[in-house]
């Protein structure tokens, strides 16, 4: 099961962020087997968030984004596919 590591910007304020992104935790675990591990707000960069989780594979994780993109959008998180990185690790 493959760890990721992301960082994104996010628009709307990190309590935001934050609220919707914990209010969508059971349907990422539910819907794609997807579990975080972290999440938390840059302490240089307000802006910036950071996400460990675990996903069932790299597949899954670009159905999640791609079928909840308007959740994701309404979440704050940037589109811009540049304000983002995304580390890979294995288990």
């Amino acid at each position: 099961m493959p760890t990721l590591i992301l960082k994104q910007k996010i628009t709307k304020g990190y309590e935001h962020w934050l609220a919707a992104y914990d209010g969508a935790e059971e349907l990422r675990s539910s819907k794609y087997g997807i579990k975080t591990i972290y999440r938390g707000q840059d302490a240089a960069d307000a802006d910036t968030i950071h996400v460990v989780m675990y996903t069932p594979s790299m597949e899954v994780i670009e159905e999640h984004m791609q079928n909840e993109a308007d959740l994701i959008a309404a979440a704050g998180g940037d589109t811009d596919p540049d304000s983002m990185t995304m580390s890979i690790a294995s288990d």
